[in-house]
This record gives structure tokens, sequence and C-alpha cells, in this order.
């Protein structure tokens, strides 16, 4: 059995725009993924950063299938779910959950949260009679810190942080191996990240979970994660062990990411200095020839407008890889069999 879960091989996801008028004609493409190679492994919990607008969502989406993806190709468990149909699919998504951002949006009014956590069990058949979907619906409750006594109860009645603690009772019913925690405390106070945070890590131990964290809370991320993945402008640019990025960024955009973290010690925090990048964000539908990250990069130089540098070796750390000319041979990137993303 292969030690990775999910694997993304050159996965796009490409919008057209289109332009005003009657005839509404495509006057581009929004690159939200754009090549993007990854491994995620079992039993780990990637964490994946990166600014608004990155393309960090429409990747954990089209991990899923949640939405199509444009080129590429994505395997779970080595099987190729890009070509899956309709009923296939189900059976992939039993196996697969995710945890929206917003927990009240992602959850039915109308629906009590007995019939909210239930509705996997039905559509998977995983609990044969009423009876026994509602003990399970109980345990689910259990599980994620709840009372069962509040599965009569409708998401009006319940704070941001036990919304959350529904919908990842929802996302567990189907007993997945894989879970997708799309900004999952981003809504949530900070005293209640940290609940949510360490619930996670909990249910993670407990049921061998393998975890996509997407954030761009990178001290959250740090916290969590066992690797981490850098996104910028629809790429990865830098993926390796959570120690390794925390501590040594390779890739110039990590280091301004991680000079924008606040540091818990006054003193400290008025010595360190902080990296100020330069410019706006390119748009997706723009992107920068060559390096994307050139056009707001402090260390931009001869190669960077003309090769779009791969993912390769840096650091010291085993499999910590980033893609940037300051590491590889000037004048192009160092060409490597397979993916060095997957490395761990």
């Amino acid at each position: 059995m292969s030690d990775v879960l999910v694997s993304a091989r050159g996965l796009e996801v490409h919008f057209p725009v289109r332009s005003g008028g009657a005839l509404r004609r495509t006057a581009g493409v929004l690159r939200a993924v754009d090549g993007v190679d990854l491994d995620i492994h079992r039993g780990e919990t990637l964490g994946l950063v990166g600014e608004s607008g990155c393309g960090k969502s429409t990747l954990g989406n089209a991990l899923l299938r949640l939405v199509e993806p444009t080129g590429g190709r994505v395997t779970f468990d080595g099987t190729d779910v890009t070509g899956l149909g309709r009923r296939a699919l189900r059976d992939l998504r039993r196996r697969a959950g995710m945890v929206f951002q917003d927990p009240f949006a992602s959850l039915d009014p109308r629906r009590t949260v007995a019939q909210t956590v239930a509705e996997p069990l039905e559509v998977h058949g995983l609990r044969s009679g009423r009876r026994e979907r509602a003990a399970r619906v109980g345990e689910l409750l259990e599980l994620v810190g709840l009372d069962p006594a509040v599965a009569g109860r409708y998401p009006h009645e319940f704070s941001g942080g036990q919304r959350q603690r529904v919908g990842i009772a929802r996302a567990l019913a189907g007993e997945p191996d894989f879970l997708v925690c799309d900004e999952a405390i981003a809504s949530l106070d900070v005293s209640v990240q940290a609940q949510v945070l360490n619930l996670l890590r909990r249910l993670q131990r407990k049921l061998g979970l393998t975890l996509l964290f997407i954030s761009h809370d990178l001290s959250a991320v740090r916290h969590i994660s066992d690797r981490i993945a850098v996104m910028y402008l629809g790429r990865v640019v830098e993926v390796g062990p959570a120690s390794a990025v925390g501590a040594e960024p390779q890739m110039p955009y990590t280091q301004a990411l991680l000079s924008a973290v606040p540091v818990p010690h006054p003193a400290l925090e008025r010595s360190r200095q902080r990296i100020v990048l330069r410019g706006d964000v390119p748009s997706p539908a723009d992107v920068p020839s060559g390096c994307r990250f050139r056009t707001r990069c402090p260390h931009a130089f001869e190669p960077c407008p003309g090769v779009d540098p791969a993912l390769q070796p840096v650091g010291a750390a085993p499999g910590h890889v980033a893609a940037c000319h300051l590491h590889g041979v000037v004048g192009g990137p160092v060409e490597r069999e397979g993916t060095v993303a997957s490395a761990r």
C-alpha cells in the first residue's frame, strides 16, 4: 500500500473571464490553480497557506471534485478520480469529508443537528434504521465535544464554535480517511480557534485521519501541521516539514509571510525585522512571465522573468523543496525525475 493517499499532478482549475455585452465573449482565463504537483501522505496533517485569492480553497475543492479540474489529474488511494462517474464519485466522497469556513452558512437552518449529521449516514447507507442512525448521531456529537441532548436543536441556537463542531461531526459521519478543513477557524474567536484546533488534532490521532488544513493563519498552521505547503498565485512554491518551513523558510514569499506573524514577546517583536512586499498581488487572469512572484520579490534577478522555477530540494531538512532561482542553476530550473513535493 502506497504511503501517499491523495496526489495531484499538473492540476489546473481555470475559469473563463467574460467580456461585457450581449455576446459575453471569453476575454481571458483566470488561473485559480495552475499546474500544482502535490502529495498528501496517509495519517499526516498538511497545512496549506497563502494570501487570500491564491487558490487554496479552489485546490481543496478540486481534490474532492467539488469543482471540476480543467487539466491534470487527482488520484485518491491509487484511483484516478478526475474521470469518475457519479456513482463511483459518491463512493469516493464517503471516504473524503469537508469542513467549511462559515459554520452557519454551511448548515441548513431548517434542519436540526440530528438531521444534518444523519444525512451522510442515509446517503451512504451506513446505518439501516432510524434508531441506529440516532445512536450514531449521538456518538458523533460526543466525539466532537457536544452533548447528544442537543441533537434536536437548530443551528441558530448554537455559538460559532459549536456550529463548527456540528460541521465536523457531519464530515466524520461517512467515516472518512481524508478531511479537508477549508479555513475552518477563520470566522471563530481566538479562544474558540484554539479549542477547534485541539479537537482536530485529537480526532486526527484517534481516527487516523489524513488532514488538509487550509488557512491564511501561519501560526495556526504551524501548530497543527506535520508539513506545510505554501501557495502563491495558483502555484505551490514551497513544501516541507513544519519545523523546517517555520524556522528556515527558503522561498522569499514564505519569508515575508512568516515575518508578518506576531511574536508573543515584546522585546523580540520590537527587535525583529519585517519584510514588506512592494506592489499589489498580480491578477490570476494576468500571471507574470517566468517566476510569478518576481514582481514583488526583493531578490529578483536575471533569470526570474524568463523561466518559471521548478520545485527543488533546499535547506537541510529532508523533503524541503522550493521553487526559486536563488536555489537553482542560473538560467533555468533544476529538472528532476518525478515530483519533489512528494518527498517526506
